[in-house]
């Protein structure tokens, strides 16, 4: 219909430990308490989308607390060589130097541990704006047990939305 905005969903990045992967973050194997930082994401340049919808899969290795589970963030940066980023975090997959870190970053979503049982899937998606082109995703695992080490147990996904005007 004329004078109307439909949806569309650009490709989909996924982000995680296995080859293959678009970018690297490798939360796999973290320990409770801990947290772990993907590499920088590179959005490309403007004019870009600024929505974003995020699909995410995770399993803990032992039993989990029951209704705690993991907190999701992001960081922006304004540049690719992370001389300024959001909590400082830094532009490679590697651990969370330090779990206040994540009080700068912008919270975007929580991976409930749905009960106390190990290996089994728990999974959310969401939405997000972001406005920068370098993005930065953060991993806190405050779920009670470890994450699984597999690399394929923790998927991942994030997807660009334009808004695109009805013809």
């Amino acid at each position: 219909m004329a004078n109307e905005t439909y949806i569309n969903k650009g490709t989909a990045l996924l982000i995680n430990g296995e080859a293959g992967a678009a970018y690297a973050w490798s939360v796999e194997g973290i320990a409770n308490g801990a947290g772990r930082v993907s590499a920088q994401i590179d959005l490309g340049a403007a004019p870009r989308p600024e929505r974003f919808v995020w699909h995410c899969s995770a399993q803990w290795q032992a039993t989990p607390t029951q209704g705690s589970g993991m907190e999701l963030y992001k960081a922006g940066a304004r540049d690719g060589d992370a001389t300024l980023i959001d909590g400082d975090i830094g532009s490679s997959d590697a651990a969370l130097g330090d779990v206040d870190m994540r009080r700068n970053l912008a919270y975007f979503g929580f991976i409930t541990s749905e009960n106390a049982a190990a290996s089994e899937a728990c999974v959310k998606s969401g939405e997000f704006q972001h406005t920068e082109r370098y993005i930065s995703l953060v991993a806190y695992n405050g779920g009670g047990s470890s994450i699984n080490a597999t690399d394929s147990k923790f998927k991942f996904y994030l997807q660009p939305v334009y808004n695109v005007p009805g013809a």
